[in-house]
């Protein structure tokens, strides 16, 4: 575990330096944001993403014991794909990409940061950093050898990751869609809970 957190501080200490790059934010031209605007398009962005406010969508993780992050990452798919802009188009299901969220939200936040930058928007730490502090904090959160607070520590990586890309999502457009409160939100809440119900049913009655 020491070896794990090691890596997650040094992933941490890289993403620093590139956000302090003083090349990142390179604007100085309308020649160079026009080749950047190039660059993104050749590479893909999307014109929709799924909206919820920031707050909800902690609130839904912490209560849900973070199965909502996997309604999350579907409804983020669902709308990304109806909005995915690139001339070779985008391979895979929003159900698919969500059953293999490891490895889909890497590409997430590429293209959620590529559409940022695109927009002259502040993106999110590269996709190696978000994309790994969040599998790997839900890894050594259901590890019932770390300490702990080893494992609070990985359940709040977890929770966070999504609450911050929200955050960049959320601040794509200049006037925040209504968000509403949906029937199909408090369902997969409560879906959750049932979810829950059972594996602790199911422990229950293995162990005794």
């Amino acid at each position: 575990m020491e070896r794990l957190y090691s890596i997650l501080l040094g992933i941490g200490i890289i993403a620093l330096l590139y956000w302090l790059g003083p090349g990142r934010f390179d604007y100085t031209s309308e020649q160079k944001r026009a080749e950047i605007k190039v660059r993104i398009k050749q590479h893909g962005l999307s014109l929709k993403y799924y909206f919820i406010p920031q707050r909800r969508l902690l609130f839904f993780n912490v209560f849900s014991g973070g199965f909502f992050a996997v309604y999350w990452m579907y409804k983020q798919w669902q709308a990304i794909r109806a909005g995915y802009k690139n001339t070779s188009g985008l391979r895979g299901g929003p159900l698919l990409r969500t059953i293999f969220a490891p490895i889909s939200l890497y590409q997430f936040i590429a293209i959620l940061n590529r559409t940022c930058i695109y927009l002259r928007k502040i993106p999110a730490f590269p996709a190696v950093v978000w994309g790994t502090l969040w599998w790997a904090g839900l890894v050594s959160a259901c590890l019932p050898m770390c300490p702990v607070w080893g494992r609070i520590t990985a359940g709040l990586f977890f929770l966070i990751t999504p609450y911050v890309l929200q955050g960049h999502v959320n601040n794509l457009p200049s006037k925040l869609p209504p968000a509403r409160l949906k029937w199909a939100e408090m369902c997969w809440l409560f879906a959750s809970w049932l979810l829950w119900a059972a594996a602790f049913a199911a422990w229950y009655k293995f162990s005794h």
